[in-house]
């Protein structure tokens, strides 16, 4: 008998990752070196147009939190046209209907609508949704890990980046020796005005040229 349930009723916390997947956080300090290392320059045109996408943000955040739609037309399209990802040889993809198997007496299907920009199913970039920016980026941990691992480019790494318009955090997840393994890079704010957008896009970046 095959059982078909929904990623969010489903996956709810990284133990539930655990269990269904058998994906747990890897312990190799090298696992996830992307978002440190190699980072490219970022010229002084690309400098404007982050300064840009600031000014915009803390106008609009000012008077209230970012709703999805708005950061997405604030902050994630701008980035990822500066950093190139709308342009060839990148496909971008959203919404698109996913789904995971679980090996098990039943057949257990998990199903699911994605709430992300899926570019060449190699970046999966993540709005957390929410009414108000002020919800936690670890509390997205678990839905987008679990898109992730619908990846069928099992011989290569994916990487993910979720958002609440304030913070950044990216995340990688490789199927080594069969076994699957993540790992997520510190937070980045856009919230403070010495703010870490610069970084974001040099990380953005570097994914482009994997």
């Amino acid at each position: 008998m095959i059982t078909t349930i929904g990623v969010r009723e489903t996956i709810k916390n990284l133990s539930d990752l655990r269990t269904y997947f058998n994906l747990t956080q890897t312990e190799d300090d090298n696992f996830f070196r992307e978002w440190y290392e190699e980072l490219p320059e970022i010229t002084e045109t690309e400098n404007i147009a982050i300064s840009r996408i600031k000014q915009r943000y803390d106008y609009h955040r000012q008077t209230q939190p970012l709703l999805e739609g708005t950061i997405n037309l604030l902050v994630i399209s701008p980035l990822l046209e500066i950093a190139g990802f709308f342009d060839p040889p990148f496909k971008i993809s959203s919404p698109e209907s996913i789904q995971l198997i679980i090996e098990d007496p039943d057949q257990t299907i998990i199903k699911g609508m994605i709430d992300v920009l899926v570019i060449q199913e190699t970046l999966w970039i993540l709005v957390v949704e929410s009414k108000r920016t002020s919800i936690p980026v670890p509390s997205a941990f678990p839905q987008i890990l679990a898109y992730m691992m619908a990846n069928s480019q099992k011989n290569k790494p994916t990487f993910g980046m979720v958002t609440n318009g304030d913070s950044f955090v990216f995340l990688k997840l490789s199927h080594q020796e069969n076994t699957p393994k993540y790992d997520v890079s510190r937070e980045f704010s856009l919230f403070p005005r010495r703010h870490e957008l610069t970084q974001v896009l040099q990380i953005l970046k570097r994914l482009s040229k994997l």
